[in-house]
Order: structure tokens, then sequence, then C-alpha cells
């Protein structure tokens, strides 16, 4: 039935909503740690991971593309490569740091309007965070070292704690 769905943003909300609500029916009728309960759990966290991913693409995507892709050359050992990239790292951190905290604030407000219980959308909201500061994490670990080490554009990078501090902003007590 998601498939009725145009946008994969309304898939995912539409799938994950209905696992949200058959493991919560399960759970009221047999034990947390059954095999039914397990597997819904399994595939609602795998559901919400891709919906974190897509949340996140449109914002940070050339920044997560980036983090990907030079990790599996570093991994490689893939010199020649990773001097290709190069070029992109100035761009990167410009966009980064010109847009994040909009990016932060229009991805916490579609997260929360999409998901009608407020604890899953809350719990959505918080991975998808954590996931975008690990990616930051991940992208200011790769341009310190070589070939993007001597990059000037890299002193301009925002400070993980000023990213972690902002997204605090988002969690949401009760």
């Amino acid at each position: 039935m998601s498939t009725k769905f145009c946008k994969p943003k309304e898939q995912f909300v539409f799938i994950i909503n209905n696992y949200d609500t058959i493991l919560g029916v399960l759970l009221e009728h047999k034990k947390d740690g059954s095999d039914e309960a397990g597997t819904m759990r399994e595939q609602l966290n795998k559901k919400i991971m891709d919906f974190i991913e897509e949340m996140l693409y449109p914002h940070f995507g050339a920044m997560i593309s980036f983090v990907k892709e030079s990790e599996v050359l570093t991994e490689k050992n893939d010199q020649e490569s990773l001097k290709r990239l190069e070029p992109r790292v100035g761009e990167l951190i410009q966009n980064f740091n010109n847009n994040w905290r909009r990016s932060l604030e229009q991805i916490s407000k579609d997260i929360m309007a999409s998901f009608t219980n407020f604890r899953n959308g809350n719990n959505i909201q918080q991975i998808a965070l954590t996931q975008l500061v690990q990616y930051y994490h991940r992208f200011q670990k790769i341009v310190s070292q070589s070939p993007f080490s001597n990059n000037p554009l890299r002193s301009e990078l925002i400070n993980i704690h000023q990213l972690m501090v902002e997204v605090k902003k988002y969690k949401t007590n009760f």
C-alpha cells in the first residue's frame, strides 16, 4: 500500500506509522521478547534509518556522499582518487557552514509533522540529529587527513560541540 504514495518520504512515514502501530499491538498482547515483536522492531528500526537518510539527504547529501566515498577510498588506500575529491572540500565546508542551522530546523519540523505519535516522532528526530552529528564527525576526521588537511577552508569548519549544542535544543523533555 505504501506504493500509493508518490514520494519516498511519504512511503516511509506510512510504513513506520503502521509498523509502530503493529508493534504496539504485539506488545500489548505478547511479551516484549517475543519473536514477532523482535522481528517487527527490527523492521521498524530499518525503515526508520532509511527514512532518516531520506530526510538528511536533501540538506546534507553532498557531505554524506563525500564521507561515504572518501571512507571507501581511504580503506582501499587509494590516494589518487582521494586527491581528485580534494576540490570538493571547500565547497562542502562553505555549504555546511551557511546552511546547517536552517537545515536542522527544517529537518526537525518535517519529522515532527510527519508522525502522529509524538514519542515516535521525537525518537526519530533524535536519531536523525544524532546521525547528522556522526556524519559531521566523520567529515571532520576525513578532512583532517591527507590530501585534504592542507585545504585553507578546513579552519572554517564549525566545532562539533557547537553543532551538538544546537542539536540539544531540539531535545524534548517529557
